[in-house]
């Protein structure tokens, strides 16, 4: 059995098309779909009333993604545990290819991800660039330390022996688990054939401060974990002295890897690349602002 949890806050607008898919599957074992919710805009009574055979997670309080997946988890009966978006589409063959891929030893097995059709204005095509730069179409099927949590899936006994997603870091709880895995020698497969479409933020405002949120975890996990930028996520006053030049690095190295996986991406639509560098500038300036040790103190106390 396959187990597919979906984390869900506010998603009544996008979460009937993700579930769509999911029913609309190629795969025929036995699979059960868990919505874990948190939403205050009617999300859970839809899916009561147009999913009844999904199993419908509803929880009290709004809920950061780590913590709901780890509730599903917490229920899961399948041998593998999938893990989407409420704002994805998967491809019909998502859970048959997930499926194939763990039948060798690794423990983690992902795809890439899409921009969807649905959120393709300037702003989407941004969130999309700044985002996604490494989970491309066209992209080599190859061992990686990372697959966000819209596209990924575990063997179960994975979080028996190696924990749950931790909340607290949320939008890049995914990023801490995953080289938790990588550390105790456990290898993920990036497998191009498994894909899943995103709806990203339509709205400059919400995109710029999911950015910054971004940029704000991003630094707290670089204190914990020994990746490119923990030197300067530990130096505040370094930091901010190199933030420029950080925002500038990942502005060409997410142009270089467009120009040779989606060239067309950018060519279609060029203005998107202001507001992507808008998207950077509030990335650099979460990642800052973390590194400040009175910042970094208070940011977990924060509603998420």
């Amino acid at each position: 059995m396959i187990s597919v949890v979906i984390p869900s806050y506010n998603s009544a607008h996008t979460i009937s098309d993700c579930l769509d898919s999911l029913k609309s599957q190629t795969y025929s074992g036995d699979v059960e779909i868990m919505v874990v919710d948190s939403s205050a805009d009617g999300s859970a009574e839809m899916v009561a009333t147009r999913y009844p055979d999904v199993q419908l997670i509803p929880l009290t309080r709004k809920t950061d993604p780590g913590t709901a997946r780890n509730i599903g988890i917490g229920k899961a009966k399948g041998d593998i545990v999938a893990f989407i978006d409420a704002d994805c589409v998967a491809a019909p063959d998502w859970l048959t290819r997930m499926a194939a891929a763990h039948e060798s030893s690794y423990a983690a097995v992902g795809g890439i991800v899409k921009n969807s059709p649905k959120s393709d204005n300037l702003v989407g095509r941004a969130g999309y660039l700044a985002e996604f730069r490494d989970f491309l179409p066209g992209m080599e099927r190859q061992e990686v330390m990372h697959i966000p949590t819209c596209n990924i899936s575990y063997k179960n006994l994975v979080f028996s022996e190696y924990g749950l997603f931790d909340g607290k870091f949320y939008p890049q709880e995914d990023l801490l688990f995953n080289h938790r895995l990588y550390q105790r020698g456990e290898k993920i497969l990036l497998d191009p054939d498994i894909q899943v479409w995103h709806r990203h933020r339509t709205r400059l405002r919400d995109f710029l401060c999911h950015q910054h949120r971004i940029g704000v975890a991003t630094s707290r996990v670089l204190r914990r974990i020994p990746l490119e930028g923990s030197f300067l996520a530990k130096r505040p006053l370094l930091a901010g002295c190199a933030a420029p030049l950080i925002t500038l690095v990942k502005f060409a190295r997410t142009i270089r890897v467009f120009s040779t996986y989606e060239p067309g991406f950018i060519k279609e639509r060029p203005m998107a690349l202001l507001l992507f560098v808008l998207g950077l500038a509030s990335w650099a300036i979460g990642l800052v602002e973390s590194a400040c040790p009175k910042e970094a103190k208070s940011f977990g106390t924060k509603e998420l």
